[in-house]
Order: C-alpha cells, then sequence, then structure tokens
C-alpha cells in the first residue's frame, strides 16, 4: 500500500473507534498519532532495506508480528499508564491497520501473512539494488502510468470518491491538524 492509503485505512479505522468509545472530536495530538503511526512500520522498514541493506525486503521487524507488535504494545502502554489512553487507543489501531492493510495489499499479488511473520517466513530479496530515492521513483512511476491507462478509470474513480468520503469524514471529525494550524497563525499575527 502507498503512504496515502495507509493514512486512509487507519484514519478510517480510528475515527470509527473514536466514535464508537468517545463520541466526539479528534483532538489534534491524537490525529498526529494516527498520522505517525500508520507510517510508522515503513518509515522503519524501508530504509532498512532499501537505504542501510540491513534486511532483503521492505518488509522486517517494523512490520512483524513477532518484534514490531510488542514494542508497538509497550509504546502504547506507556501512553495508557500515562492516562493518555486516547492516544494508546489510536498509536494500536492506526499501527496495526498498517499491517493488515499490507497483508491484504491486493495489487500486490493478493493477500499474505508472511509479510507480517519477520524473520520466520523469509522474503526474497529485491532483484536489483536500489536506494530509497531510486526505489521509490520506480515503484511512483509504475503507479502513475498504470493510474493513467484507461482501463483503471474505475480505479481512479474509486480513488477519487475514497479521497473524498475521507475528507467528509475528517471535517465531521473537528478536521485534526487544521486546528493546531489555526492556534499558531492567530498566536503569530
Amino acid at each position: 500500500m502507498w503512504p496515502w492509503e495507509h493514512l486512509l485505512f487507519g484514519y478510517v479505522w480510528f475515527s470509527a473507534v473514536n466514535r464508537a468509545v468517545w463520541r466526539d472530536h479528534i483532538s489534534d495530538s491524537v490525529g498526529l498519532a494516527v498520522v505517525l503511526s500508520t507510517q510508522a512500520p515503513d518509515l522503519i522498514d524501508k530504509p532498512l532495506s532499501w537505504t542501510f541493506g540491513l534486511i532483503t525486503t521492505g518488509y522486517g521487524p517494523a512490520h512483524s508480528l513477532l518484534v514490531g507488535v510488542p514494542i508497538l504494545l509497550v509504546v502504547a502502554g506507556i501512553a495508557w499508564t500515562r492516562d493518555k489512553i486516547r492516544l494508546a487507543v489510536a498509536i494500536v489501531v492506526a499501527y496495526s491497520s498498517h499491517l493488515v492493510g499490507d497483508v491484504l495489499a491486493l495489487r500486490a499479488n493478493g493477500p499474505n501473512v508472511g509479510r507480517v511473520l519477520w524473520p520466520l517466513v523469509p522474503r526474497d530479496p529485491y532483484e536489483t539494488d536500489l536506494g530509497f530515492v531510486e526505489r521509490f521513483t520506480e515503484y511512483f512511476g509504475t503507479f502513475v502510468v498504470q493510474m493513467m491507462h484507461p482501463e483503471n478509470s474505475l480505479l481512479v474513480l474509486g480513488y477519487v470518491a475514497l479521497f473524498g468520503a475521507v475528507a467528509v469524514l475528517w471535517v465531521v471529525d473537528g478536521t485534526p491538524g487544521i486546528r493546531w494550524a489555526r492556534r499558531i497563525t492567530h498566536t503569530n499575527q
């Protein structure tokens, strides 16, 4: 999944949990936790692989149910013990959504639980040795070309609808992140 797909997927899940449990707006700090937690596995594992060559693919310890999840639970536990319960839940839901999204990643050859079982399930190394920028550019270029094919117009429309729906949900949730920016802007005037 792409970073924005992980963000949308995780945001929808946390918004649903927030509505079911707390029934009020998402704060800026919790919204930021959702953003960072939906990206964390890739922010850790992609550089470990693509830049440093420490793991064979972009699915490593941060994606692992055996390594990343216990660390996630420690971080969430620390937030929980400091009475930051909503923050702890946001971290767990958003991070977990990333892993679920990668397992389900239907465009990446279908569901694959092996993506979250590092180091038990070995992954074939990349065929080419590319750095972070080169690999991202290659993948993103392929994505853009695919999105421009006429046979993918339904996928593009789905993307637009999904972005629109999540934007509406974000507004209904109180536009977390914008309030913070407004406060900064108003205090600097």
